[in-house]
């Protein structure tokens, strides 16, 4: 802006140190036509930015605030489906929490399977029958759980005592950490 206002200032200096105050005449001939055309749009462009120069000044300035970082999701922890429903009375129940126990059976074999197809670099097919003879896992609560030779009823009663569990909680815990240990866990 400070430079326009200096040109329009040394142009009338100019057009008054020559003897002329603005004969149009005399500065059409002397410029031609063609730069008094461009002199015109140039003033009236000059015009038309002086608001929009105006208000860019410091005090219109409205910066914007950076919006909150991002938050990470909130998700349950890994099992938390599981230690709620083996917890549940629907499960711990006798006669009544036969579907849910069948659910957790369904789900934890299932899991077993998949983990023994990448623990042994095997087929679906070859996987099952590993899992249903109770080759795949070391442990024998485990194994039985899934379809291995059964264990002694009585056994597994004393040791879900021990535990503060009844015995298709503790056959379900163990087969689950049975299942996270071949699946590259560690046995906790």
């Amino acid at each position: 802006m400070l430079f326009g206002l200096l040109g329009l200032g040394c142009l009338a200096v100019g057009t008054v140190a020559r003897g002329t105050v603005l004969p149009m005449a005399s500065l059409v001939s002397e410029a031609g036509g063609d730069y008094v055309l461009v002199a015109a749009l140039s003033g009236v462009a000059l015009l038309a930015s002086l608001p929009v120069i105006a208000s860019g000044r410091e005090s219109e300035l409205r910066q914007a605030d950076t919006p909150d970082p991002e938050v990470p999701a909130r998700v349950p922890p890994a099992g938390r489906e599981f230690d709620e429903t083996v917890r549940g009375w629907d499960y711990r129940t006798p006669v009544l929490g036969d579907s849910a126990r069948q659910r957790v059976k369904t789900r934890l074999r299932t899991a077993a399977v998949e983990a023994v197809m990448r623990e042994r670099n095997c087929g679906r097919s070859r996987a099952r029958q590993l899992v249903r003879r109770g080759e795949w896992t070391d442990d024998a609560e485990a194994a039985s759980f899934l379809g291995g030779p059964k264990r002694s009823t009585l056994a597994t009663a004393v040791a879900a005592l021990r535990r503060r569990q009844t015995p298709a909680e503790f056959r379900a815990r163990r087969t689950a950490e049975a299942v996270y240990a071949v699946d590259g866990g560690t046995d906790r």
